[in-house]
């Protein structure tokens, strides 16, 4: 299986409180973001298969990637 990688680009209020709630259940950023990815698709009864497919390492991603995409981390 191939895997993707992927840059979105979020309002800060929005990116403050996803780091917040984060932080505040011992997750990562891309954590959170991938649980709720999982639960938009739990609906739809895909959870494990994508599960499966979204936690698997994916190689050569990393921190140098928010300054290759121009990106800022706000920090907490």
């Amino acid at each position: 299986m191939s895997e993707i990688k992927t840059s979105i680009i979020l309002p800060r209020e929005l990116y403050a409180e996803l780091k917040k709630r984060a932080v505040e259940e011992g997750k990562t950023v891309k954590e959170a973001i991938i649980d709720a990815i999982l639960n938009y698709l739990a609906r739809k009864g895909e959870k494990s298969k994508l599960k499966e497919l979204i936690l698997k390492p994916s190689e050569g991603a990393g921190p140098e990637d928010l300054k290759e995409y121009g990106g800022e981390d706000i920090g907490f």
